[in-house]
């Protein structure tokens, strides 16, 4: 919440009064300007919080949400570092290719889909 708040208030007060200066009502500025501008901002926020819950996933097991969670606390239970391993390596990965793809989405829209 706090990336979409900080991407709507650093577009640019130029880009908002020149969408003023168009005649844009306060909908077609935040759609058509403001929105668009903040977009990389709020992507960045969106990765963050996927990051954090995949590797906050793995509690779930505790509980007994299962997941990854379940091989990483039996192992743990039983001292057996290749269980541990089986759950805690697909949980990285999976957060690391989430960051990954949401870092490249970050990138085209901050160059505006152009590629260089």
């Amino acid at each position: 919440m706090s990336n979409t708040v900080v991407g709507l208030q650093s577009v640019s007060p130029a880009a908002v009064d020149a969408a003023k200066g168009m005649g844009m009502t306060g909908a077609q500025r935040s759609a058509g300007v403001e929105l668009p501008l903040a977009f990389p901002v709020i992507l960045t926020g969106i990765r963050i919080v996927l990051v954090q819950n995949i590797g906050l996933a793995t509690i779930a097991a505790l509980i007994g949400g299962g997941g990854f969670g379940v091989f990483v606390f039996r192992g743990i239970g039983q001292t057996a570092m290749d269980s541990v391993l089986l759950g805690a390596v697909p949980t990285v990965a999976l957060a690391f290719a989430a960051a990954v793809v949401l870092d490249a989405l970050v990138e085209m829209t901050s160059r505006g889909g152009r590629s260089v």
